[in-house]
């Protein structure tokens, strides 16, 4: 059965994604349905790559073409549910806008080349830039995927060490704090929860659906959840009750917890005693931090603070701040996700029912296995944006990719003069896109490997097309307690490759080819040897369980020094702050007239990469602006109007939607929006780009991109329909 673009909105507007993620009831299900009647219809279990979960998926192919994808039950990220985007992936696959063969640069176009062209070009190209001015004049940034193994072999074999996730535009507070206070990023038993406080944290929108559809359990049964965001978002509408604190200021709210918790003795001594250690250092800096001293600088009356953190505590141990995920707002993002980690340790809630977990499995990394490439050296040089070093200690396997149009237009700490994206797109997703242009213009190389043509690639000397998902092995991934495979549905339809064999071909062109004579299943197969599985056996089934997956309840290994929680840190002391959760104020204030500028993700769309998929782009083809219905007034700005919105940096056009669901000191947009790549039609120009209003932070701990520590100005340029 052929899934038609009709039918897809159709099901869509009757359904909404939401839906989709919380019932199980959506139409795809019946077309699933009448698909599995036909007998000739193949079902290949893989792995979803339209956001970063990577949900299992079973893909079913008739006639050669993928007519449907759904969720795969056996995985236990979805647990056989996959959302609006992973629904949507065969039309990425069948985009007829994507990358179709190798292009090179001449002039202001274009041309196609073979790929023995793309790779003998490029490789003579990095040796000569190596010869010249040393490997770390090679920059290569990722959105990691399966594939990043062979990045980091690559890199290290090649003398770089700047291989850069995109984890500062995203993740780097959670992960730098977690990671010094507690060893390890811990995720939440978001299904056995009973008290739940999210900062900033949209569940419904930045989804992971295994999480979703954990939390709606939870709510079900009874658990209470407490959204702090200064915007009413869907998942604040989902939650018992909406904190609209004002932004940048939640820190504060979980000092005055804090304070209130050790205050109050609500804490789990038997676990503090036992678990961590600083309990003393952190009572004596938190006793300044009342709820009424919180109340002045959140908005949020102390009375609510204080009957918050009193229910809090009465559900403990389960009961959780979230770590978060795209935690990268304000300058003081990983003090206050630190906060939240004190908080969590002060409710013993690690490895208790409802409460933090940690990863039960992982993969060797790669740097310690043996016998399939020589021995990899550490870089000599220092990474060029300084991460792990002695200013960013705690930014250490993070970087600051958003910071490299500085270096290269400096100079500094020396000359950059390659660049190699893959999958990665900062000219429109790093925040400053001017800038971005203006620095990747003077730069002797640069290679873009994508599925299609973004705005990174538009810079590109060499644009490599990769194959999309369901066209390609990767090697395997550890989800929960199961392994899993990636593998193709179908053979590539265009002139386009595996980053796996991108990757391979230009490691032999610039002489490294030593470090790549292997298979991906002999890659694979060295990848799961310690948990006596086999590639050829993921290909069969999918996915396999390595457990019983009944939870553990029980305090994990803590992989800190002191092999406890650092309540008070000797980490963050080190990266030049107190060993205890301080208060830091937000890097900019509202005033005259200039509003705070947030922005975050809608459930229908990922990053920048999604924007030009028929049936998600007929979801939410644009995006609006928030305003607040009295800042709106004040503006003379009313519901549909277009309007300019403008930084230090830039400024864009877009229309207001006017609401109370936002707070009157701050303005939002959807990220992702206002793409101009022309060469993704559906997308061009559609809604406005925030990385024309963003610029380009490094906050002081994590070295995040802090990228709401903007204000801009809004006026009414012209009138229109309701937005």
């Amino acid at each position: 059965m052929k899934l038609t673009r009709r039918s897809f909105l159709k099901a869509s507007a009757a359904t909404g994604a939401l839906a989709a993620l919380s019932g199980g009831v959506m139409s795809f299900e019946r077309w699933s349905a009448k698909a599995a009647e036909s007998s000739d219809v193949k079902m290949i279990p893989s792995i979803c790559e339209m956001c970063g979960t990577k949900c299992g998926i079973i893909v079913k192919v008739k006639n050669g073409r993928v007519v449907k994808i759904e969720g795969n039950k056996d995985h236990p990220n979805g647990k056989g549910k996959i959302c609006a985007r992973g629904n949507a992936g065969m039309k990425l696959l069948y985009d007829p806008d994507r990358l179709k063969q190798p292009l090179k640069r001449e002039g202001d176009k274009f041309v196609p080349i073979s790929w023995e062209q793309a790779f003998r070009e490029i490789g003579e190209k990095l040796k000569e830039i190596k010869a010249k001015y040393g490997p770390e004049a090679l920059v290569w940034s990722t959105h990691p995927e399966l594939v990043n193994d062979y990045e980091v072999i690559f890199n290290q074999a090649f003398g770089s060490p700047n291989l850069s996730p995109h984890a500062p535009t995203c993740y780097s507070p959670r992960n730098a704090a977690y990671k010094a206070i507690y060893g390890d990023v811990p995720t939440v038993d978001y299904g056995n929860v009973k008290y739940y406080i999210s900062c900033g944290r949209n569940l419904v929108e930045g989804i992971s659906v295994s999480q979703v559809t954990g939390i709606m359990k939870a709510k079900e049964k009874g658990a209470k959840i407490i959204v702090l965001d200064p915007r009413y978002s869907n998942f604040a509408a989902l939650a018992s009750e909406w904190v609209p604190i004002r932004p940048g200021t939640d820190l504060a709210f979980l000092l005055a917890m804090i304070y209130l918790i050790i205050k109050n003795e609500w804490y789990d001594k038997e676990f503090v005693a036992n678990y961590t250690v600083g309990f003393d250092e952190v009572a004596a800096e938190v006793e300044k931090y009342t709820p009424k001293w919180a109340e002045e600088i959140t908005g949020i009356p102390a009375a609510t603070i204080e009957r918050i953190t009193e229910e809090f505590a009465k559900a403990k141990p389960a009961a959780v701040i979230d770590p978060g995920w795209h935690t990268s707002r304000y300058m003081n993002s990983t003090e206050m996700v630190r906060a939240g980690a004190v908080i969590n340790a002060l409710m013993g809630n690690l490895g208790q029912k409802g409460g933090l977990k940690f990863s039960k499995y992982n993969f060797t990394k790669v740097e310690e296995r043996e016998g399939l490439w020589p021995k990899l050296e550490k870089p000599k040089a220092k990474r060029f944006d300084g991460a792990g070093g002695e200013k960013w200690p705690l930014a250490k396997g993070l970087g600051m990719i958003q910071m490299l149009p500085e270096h290269i237009l400096s100079g500094e700490p020396y000359p950059i003069k390659a660049y190699i994206a893959n999958h990665h797109n900062p000219v429109r997703s790093a925040g400053n896109s001017k800038k971005w242009i203006e620095a990747l213009k003077k730069l002797d190389l640069v290679v873009v490997i994508d599925v299609q043509m973004s705005e990174t690639a538009l810079m590109a000397h060499y644009v490599l097309p990769e194959s999309t998902y369901l066209e390609r092995f990767d090697p395997p991934q550890i989800a929960g307690n199961a392994v899993a495979l990636r593998q193709p549905a179908v053979k590539p339809l265009h002139n386009t490759m595996g980053a796996d064999d991108i990757i391979k071909e230009l490691a032999h062109e610039v002489g490294i080819g030593q470090y790549f004579n292997y298979t991906l299943e002999q890659f694979s197969d060295q990848m799961l040897k310690p948990f006596n599985v086999t590639f050829k056996q993921l290909m069969e089934k999918g996915v396999i369980a390595l457990d019983d997956g009944k939870p553990v309840n029980k305090v994990p290994e803590i992989k800190t020094e002191s092999k406890k929680i650092e309540l008070s840190s000797p980490a963050f002391e080190k990266a030049g702050t107190k060993r205890v959760p301080t208060w830091v104020p937000p890097g900019v204030t509202e005033r005259n007239g200039k509003l705070r500028f947030l922005h975050g993700h809608t459930a229908v769309h990922t990053h920048t990469s999604t924007f030009n998929n028929e049936y998600l782009h007929a979801l939410m083809p644009e995006n609006v602006l928030w305003i607040n219905t009295r800042t709106a007034e004040k503006l003379g700005i009313n519901n549909g109007d277009l309007v300019e919105v403008k930084s230090d940096y830039g400024k864009v056009t877009i229309k207001a939607k006017v609401t109370e669901a936002i707070h009157p000191d701050a303005v939002f947009m959807v990220h992702g929006f206002g793409g101009f790549s022309p060469y993704q039609k559906k997308a061009y120009h559609k809604g406005a780009s925030t990385s024309f209003i963003v610029p380009n932070h490094a906050e002081p701990l994590s070295g995040a991109s802090a990228d709401c520590e903007v204000l801009v100005e809004v006026r009414k340029i012209g009138g229109g329909a309701n937005a």
